[in-house]
């Protein structure tokens, strides 16, 4: 595969993803907006399942704020920090990009991979993307930074 291709399998901010699959037991990693388009795939994902589990998430995550913020008695607006689920073949861990922005990173992998490393990693690599993503500037309407 040429760096081109592999750019365009995993999207241009897969950096973000290599710490978080480099951890032992970590099978897949992605990052999407809120409403389920991708961004960025490992490179053991194809496109076509990243699309779904895009998707999916984004819906498991809405859905899995609504409830909690319901049952804490939350505002309906607080921000979700992270969802895990968890079954006999693995984990699968989702949290937000930084605050304020539309964008979600998620990992999936064996059920003994170390979950807090996994969790720190992805707060650091979603901390970086979220940093990066706020210091693009804003376009106006004419197309101009």
């Amino acid at each position: 595969m040429t760096t081109t291709e592999a750019h365009e399998k995993t999207g241009p901010s897969a950096w973000v993803l290599k710490p978080i699959t480099e951890i032992r037991g970590v099978r897949h990693a992605l990052t999407m907006t809120l409403d389920g388009m991708v961004q960025a795939i490992s490179e053991n994902l194809t496109k076509d399942e990243a699309d779904g589990i895009g998707a999916m998430t984004a819906a498991l995550h809405s859905a899995s704020r609504a409830a909690t913020n319901a049952v804490l008695g939350a505002p309906r607006s607080t921000p979700l920090k992270t969802v895990t689920s968890h079954n006999d073949r693995g984990i699968y861990m989702v949290m937000p990009v930084g605050e304020g922005t539309n964008t979600l990173i998620a990992a999936a992998g064996d059920e003994d991979m170390p979950m807090g490393v996994v969790a720190a990693t992805m707060a650091r690599q979603a901390m970086k993307l979220g940093e990066q993503i706020m210091s693009v500037p804003a376009r106006t309407s004419d197309g101009a930074s």
